[in-house]
């Protein structure tokens, strides 16, 4: 049974209503976290792995991975630990991607290189990579484990390549989508993918699920950039303009370019990949607003949204697909 009924955008809700289908599974996986932040008798190591694992987090790949798993028929205790290892694997990137970034904060905490120092962050990072991939060995499906490396490899190889302006916006976006489908998108779709093997099911439910996880993790990335210059900072958990300080070449950013005869002089240096000032961002921010930049870059997250909507109405109306769909809706209007 097909339905259309997931095409079109539902009602904002809260996120913990959004979850409920998949409360008794979360609970199990922070039941497996909480084992995983346990396992080291390394003073030091077990102190990074419970800020980490243990620290502030909506869980929402988790979440889809449960989810997912659920409206296909997956075994629940398989689910878990996929889970589970999607969250470790998520985590061990974080801890990463805060050196590589020189982030000073994640989730309203010290970075573990600031809480800690930068060796015991990039060992910890490595740790969880390994953790990670025990979790998802004990499903024993060589199918999923291919899926886990080669994730790992895309989300590697979008760190060598950062988007470049060269007056050309229609080519900056290609390479900023191709980036995050890698970075971001990609470890979304992963248990989607997963779950569909799990669940033994044919080609077109497949395709369906990773479809979906990847229109939804692009919406993800792109929502995230337009918050870094259009959030609040108590509600998003760090400083917003930290593209901007970082000269990073976001989504919001290439839109203003675009649109932009004269770029304003606080944003003029973004195309090389220069920094913006700390002084200069709210002038920067402000710049993107009054452009339209950062209306145009929502309309871009809003298509890929719809396009996870569509992936859905291939797959049966049922309750897991239909807190998907909400989520589509969460993750494309949030606040942090």
């Amino acid at each position: 049974m097909r339905s259309d009924s997931l095409t079109a955008p539902r009602p904002l809700r809260e996120l913990a209503d959004i979850l409920a289908p998949a409360r008794g599974g979360l609970a199990r996986v922070e039941s497996v976290l909480d084992q995983c932040a346990a396992a080291s008798d390394i003073p030091t190591l077990h102190a990074v792995l419970r800020a980490v694992l243990g620290g502030p987090a909506k869980r929402l790949r988790p979440a889809i991975a449960l989810l997912a798993g659920q409206g296909l028929g997956a075994d629940e205790s398989d689910l878990v630990l996929l889970a589970a290892g999607a969250e470790v694997l998520h985590s061990a990137t974080l801890v990463h991607d805060d050196i590589v970034d020189d982030a000073d904060a994640r989730r309203g905490r010290p970075a573990v290189h600031v809480a800690w120092t930068q060796k015991v962050a990039v060992l910890a990072g490595d740790y969880l990579f390994a953790t990670a991939a025990d979790l998802i060995a004990r499903l024993d499906r060589p199918t999923i484990v291919r899926q886990f490396a080669d994730t790992i490899h895309a989300m590697s190889r979008s760190e060598f390549a950062a988007p470049v302006y060269t007056g050309d916006a229609a080519d900056a976006r290609t390479q900023y989508l191709a980036k995050i489908e890698r970075k971001t998108a990609s470890l979304i779709a992963l248990p989607c993918r997963a779950a569909g093997v799990l669940a033994n099911v044919d080609r077109e439910a497949a395709a369906a699920v990773h479809d979906f996880g990847r229109a939804l993790g692009m919406a993800f990335q792109i929502t995230d950039d337009v918050l870094d210059v259009a959030g609040v900072s108590q509600r998003t958990g760090k400083p917003v303009g930290g593209d901007l300080r970082a000269g990073a070449l976001t989504l919001p950013v290439i839109e203003y370019l675009d649109r932009a005869a004269s770029p304003a002089p606080p944003l003029r240096g973004l195309a090389g990949g220069a920094p913006v000032p700390a002084e200069d961002v709210d002038a920067a921010i402000q710049a993107l607003e009054a452009a339209g930049a950062v209306r145009a870059a929502r309309a871009v997250g809003a298509e890929y949204a719809a396009q996870a909507r569509a992936a859905l109405a291939r797959l049966p109306r049922t309750p897991a697909f239909l807190a998907l769909a909400d989520l589509v809706t969460y993750a494309t209007n949030r606040t942090r």
